[in-house]
């Protein structure tokens, strides 16, 4: 639909690399997407991965009582 928008077509195979890196899994692995790139004082790596397990609500494991009431 995107393409379509933009006036543009893609063959199936542009469409199926489009699909592959849109993947969660893609995305988590490629450091233009997964905030590796950015300098620690933005991004502490330490503390964690940007993107985690792609599931929803998953959040909710990692927050604190208080800090769920908030949200």
């Amino acid at each position: 639909r995107l393409c379509r928008f933009l006036g543009q077509d893609l063959g199936e195979e542009a469409v199926a690399s489009v699909v592959r890196n849109a993947s969660f899994a893609s995305m988590r692995d490629n450091p233009m997407c997964n905030s590796v790139l950015l300098p620690s004082d933005i991004m502490d790596q330490t503390k964690g991965q940007f993107l985690r397990k792609g599931i929803c609500g998953d959040w909710k494991n990692h927050f604190t009582v208080t800090q769920s009431e908030t949200f």
